[in-house]
């Protein structure tokens, strides 16, 4: 038994140094992008921001739509449905 928690210790080891690893490269490259971002001048243009502000409508919406579709479940997992609330849904299918 000893010796399958020495791989799953050694295992959990690879992962956290993989993590690390991950962090590290992570902050060096957010860092060297800041210092290229300062010298150059940016600017978004109308077009740029318009696009930006449909992505954000289209994520909102998506996301809307999505837990509309699937709100018995959501709700069966958080544990807040209840046994009238599924007759409910089986009364509105059949009409």
């Amino acid at each position: 038994m000893a010796d399958f928690q020495f791989f799953h210790d050694l295992r959990r080891a690879r992962r956290q140094a993989l993590l690390v690893a991950l962090l590290v490269a992570g902050f060096a490259l957010a860092a060297s992008a800041e210092s290229e971002m300062r010298s150059v001048p940016a600017y978004i243009d109308p077009g740029t921001g318009s696009f930006l502000v449909q992505a954000l409508v289209a994520a909102v919406a998506g996301i809307a739509v999505t837990s509309r579709i699937y709100w018995t479940k959501i709700k069966g997992f958080l544990g807040l449905a209840t046994e009238g609330n599924e007759g409910e849904e089986s009364s509105r299918d059949d009409d």
